[in-house]
């Protein structure tokens, strides 16, 4: 199981984001993000989903 944390990625939030590889944990935290941050698709960069990939850790 691969995870992540709101924290982690810099928001004041607990959710952790989990998936059984790297994609469905950014598939399954972009949806949140969205959802539960009201971010837009395009305030999703190229450049957030890098960081964000580099700190997804396995459990």
């Amino acid at each position: 199981m691969k995870t992540i944390s709101c924290r982690e990625a810099g928001l004041d939030c607990d959710y952790i984001v989990k998936g059984e590889t790297e994609e469905e944990v950014m598939k399954n935290g972009i949806e949140h993000a969205k959802s539960h941050h009201n971010m837009k698709e395009e305030e999703i960069t190229a450049e957030m989903k890098q960081k964000i990939k580099g700190i997804i850790h396995s459990d």
